[in-house]
């Protein structure tokens, strides 16, 4: 009954240009998008496209339905609800659904429901448009990648006194372009003392200033996703948003929106061994990096941290997107990367038009269109480069010196990786040396150290030193695991390290940190 209360709430609502009309109504946040259910309509059930009048002199209109196909329909709805009484935006709102009774012995206009693209819970907004210059998010773990100072707490010896005690730590901080600045804080949510018990929680959240103002939208877009796609990636495990606020100057009040895509936040705190990078290793000013440079990534994270949190997905596609994703985080790296110089490519084009028949000139010509591109294998083969020093061994064994080149696996690692992704583009028939009940165990080592090399080559976008990177894989488990699964799976290509620190030393590095 009390998540009912919370997540579905009496109120009257309002179109923000006819205020006089209010109706009775019910808005629903218990499913992923917000549900207005209305006592009555808002907006009329048919409309009139057409006048005429019959040879009798009786008029006729020709109506058709209202919701059908209609633009206008996308609304902004004001509300007042109750149980607390607080205001309310809907944004995006468009009819679900109506229920309208013809006929009865009172005439009843029926209910209309809206569903709408997300709630603004405060003052009232003019809609998608409407500005804020600061936000506050919390996302799923970030406590544990926070890992603050724990409270403290005093027990008397026979359970006479209890006492805890809280201190709030200093603000950290990072001053980024334009003025603006990302914020660590800390949230205390006292519990209402009763007979039963009393006491408070600490939680932490990141909050920043944009002077400019940005809309709903784009906060998302240039806080929240990069936000969570980072967060995401460092601690290892999903970190989707939970929370979000924000601040608008006019009003100088915080709203809170419900969106589509928050999640409930179970509260659950990480043990410290295991998160890949905490504060410590990725501090706050390697956020604010990622921030400045996320916008020119994009999609390529969203693809990667899609390899943590999808696995019901289909082996086979999550490994064709990541070997998309491979080539097209290589673009946005590298964007201006030729093999040949605009005048060598011209010229190889000519000479090629030159030595065929007529009608193949223009075929070939386009076929030469990006002769100076460079090839998958070469992007791959710079993603390696840039990852090698900071994830060792991912892509296989890389031994620079002449006498073991016998060990460097890496090009029978690229190789796979190009062929996986040549053969699902094009379809390509099967390899006949990969047997039925084997081929997966190669995808899955692929799959993964893949997400390894372009996790730690948009990690290394933050600024983090590659040997702060190197430190801490070396003693991660499930990075440890993986290498000795592949060692199984894919003998060829990971093959045992003769510099490899022994095992021992490992535990007990991993042991001391747990």
């Amino acid at each position: 009954m009390a998540q009912d209360e919370k997540t579905r709430r009496s109120g009257r609502f309002w179109l923000p240009d006819a205020p006089e009309k209010t109706v009775g109504g019910w808005l629903d946040l218990s499913s992923r998008w917000p549900l207005l259910i209305l006592a009555d309509p808002l907006t009329p059930s048919m409309r009139e496209v057409s006048r005429s009048i019959s040879a009798d002199g009786t008029p006729f209109s020709t109506m058709v339905p209202t919701d059908d196909g209609q633009a206008s329909d996308s609304l902004v709805i004001h509300g007042m609800i109750r149980n607390p009484s607080g205001r309310v935006t809907l944004v995006g709102a468009v009819t679900a659904g109506r229920s309208e009774i013809i006929g009865g012995v009172v005439r009843d206009p029926g209910e209309q429901r809206f569903r709408a693209e997300y709630v603004l819970v405060g003052p009232h907004q003019v809609g998608a448009d409407a500005t804020f210059t600061m936000a506050r998010i919390r996302v799923k773990h970030l406590d544990s990648w926070a890992n603050l100072p724990g409270i403290a707490m005093e027990l008397a010896e026979d359970w006479s006194q209890i006492t805890a005690r809280y201190e709030k730590h200093e603000q950290a901080s990072a001053v980024m372009a334009g003025g603006r600045e990302l914020v660590l804080d800390e949230v205390v949510n006292l519990q209402e003392p009763t007979v039963l018990g009393a006491g408070f929680k600490r939680s932490v959240e990141l909050r920043l200033n944009e002077p400019a103002g940005l809309t709903v939208d784009e906060w998302w877009r240039r806080f929240v996703t990069p936000m969570t796609e980072l967060l995401t990636m460092a601690i290892g495990v999903p970190c989707p948003p939970v929370d979000l606020k924000l601040f608008r100057d006019e009003n100088k009040e915080w709203v809170d929106v419900q969106h589509p895509q928050l999640r409930e936040d179970s509260g659950d705190l990480l043990h410290a061994y295991q998160v890949f990078l905490a504060r410590d290793r990725l501090t706050l000013d390697h956020l604010a990096r990622w921030l400045e440079v996320a916008a020119d990534l994009s999609p390529i994270p969203a693809l990667v941290t899609e390899t943590i949190s999808a696995h019901e997905r289909p082996l086979p596609s999550q490994l064709l997107e990541m070997t998309i994703a491979a080539e097209g985080l290589h673009r946005r790296l590298q964007p201006k990367a030729q093999v040949m110089t605009r005048g060598q490519k011209d010229r190889a084009r000519k000479q090629a038009k030159e030595a065929v028949s007529e009608e193949l000139k223009e075929r070939v010509s386009e076929a030469l269109m990006h002769i100076d591109a460079p090839s998958y294998i070469e992007r791959l083969r710079y993603l390696t480069n840039l990852t090698r020093e900071a994830i060792p061994q991912a892509a296989g064994l890389m031994v620079a010196s002449q006498e073991e080149q016998k060990l460097d696996t890496t090009k029978g690692w690229e190789d796979r990786i190009k062929a996986v992704r040549n053969g699902f583009a094009h379809q390509a028939p099967r390899r006949d040396d990969a047997p039925d009940d084997k081929e997966w165990q190669e995808q899955v080592i692929l799959l993964r150290t893949l997400y390894w090399v372009l996790a730690a080559a948009l990690l290394l976008q933050t600024g983090v030193e590659p040997a702060k990177l190197r430190e801490r894989i070396e003693n991660y488990e499930p990075y440890r695991a993986l290498l000795r699964q592949a060692r199984q799976w894919l003998p060829a290509i990971y093959v045992v390290q003769p510099t490899c620190p022994p095992t021992e030393h490992l535990a007990a590095s991993s042991t001391l940190e747990d």
